[in-house]
């Protein structure tokens, strides 16, 4: 463990990168490709600040173990620093995870020191429900359980249910034209929603509707007569995780979101059956349609999404210290 050498990464390492986010795949089934194009994403990400909150760990010319910060600034709730890493799977159980984390706690923690004090700061970490490994490390680092999540998933093969329109309403394929009003009906559609915040326009255009892998022609919106939108439902499709055989061929419904003041009129199961449809009927062949969820959702999703026949999956879980 002395020989090992910690270093900020360069964009000279992202071969090796890839070979070890491919190796912790390969050994955690995570059901998730990351290539060249999903590493120049997170160099680009608005979150990211690889050269002072990133560290890669090697074991001579071997890439063994990475760290990965992301800060997310919060405008109501909380700043929220995301811990994401892993360690080679030939290197774990050697006390490298535990020195990782905590070199990520620490860097957090001088990242929330200058942030500014008008929201909370919490560090956390994302924990599929079957990496007992680091469930057991998070627990040891003080870091709780704050939320759960759950991955659900629906055969396209499976008949969507009928669903009445709603009066007041049309629905159309999302536009550039709608783009900006889809953006302030998320951002109003998730204000009570745990851990949700505002998406600044940057944010929209680098992972929501700006990011290579969204699919237009999956994804609807609602609109009211005078052009205001009442709900949505965005979709993407990732072509690296199939085409690499660690995933079946599956959209991903990444937004549901229906204005309050349309809540309990079942915008959200018309849109969402419209979707549905669409991509049944696509020209891809996908096999699945997958979404997440908050187990605890407020607005009572998980029983609209099992209704319309989607099914319970694995869970992820997040946990969080204060910083």
């Amino acid at each position: 463990m002395s020989e090992l050498r910690w270093a900020p990464p360069t964009r000279d390492d992202d071969a090796d990168w890839a070979a070890l986010l491919d190796a912790i795949e390969q050994a955690d089934h995570f059901g998730e490709t990351l290539g060249p194009e999903e590493i120049d994403d997170e160099w680009a990400s608005v979150w990211a600040h690889p050269e002072t909150d990133s560290v890669f760990v090697w074991d001579g010319p071997e890439l063994v173990a990475f760290g990965w910060l992301k800060t997310q600034l919060g405008q109501t709730k909380a700043h929220r620093v995301d811990l994401w890493g892993g360690v080679h799977p030939d290197h774990r159980r050697r006390g490298l995870g535990t020195r990782l984390l905590a070199w990520q706690l620490e860097r957090a923690a001088e990242v929330a020191a200058a942030l500014d004090g008008s929201v909370p700061v919490s560090a956390r970490i994302t924990v599929y429900d079957h990496q007992h490994d680091l469930l057991a490390l998070a627990d040891r680092a003080g870091l709780g359980l704050v939320r759960t999540f759950l991955d659900m998933e629906r055969p396209t093969t499976e008949a969507v249910p009928a669903v009445a329109p709603i009066d007041g309403l049309q629905l159309v394929p999302w536009s550039e034209e709608l783009d900006a009003a889809c953006r302030a009906a998320h951002g109003d559609a998730f204000q009570d929603h745990w851990g949700s915040e505002p998406r600044t326009e940057e944010e929209w255009r680098q992972w929501y509707t700006g990011h290579r892998g969204f699919r237009p022609d999956l994804s609807t919106v609602a609109v009211e007569a005078d052009g205001d939108i009442a709900g949505f439902v965005l979709s993407a499709a990732y072509p690296a995780d199939w085409e690499a055989g660690v995933a079946p061929v599956e959209a991903w419904i990444n937004s549901v979101g229906t204005r309050r003041h349309w809540r309990g009129r079942g915008v959200g199961r018309w849109v969402l059956a419209d979707v549905l449809e669409r991509i049944a009927a696509s020209d891809t062949g996908f096999e699945r349609a997958m979404l997440g969820v908050d187990a605890d959702n407020p607005t009572g999703a998980v029983r609209l999404y099992e209704a319309l026949g989607f099914t319970r999956g694995r869970s992820i879980l997040t946990y969080a210290r204060d910083l």
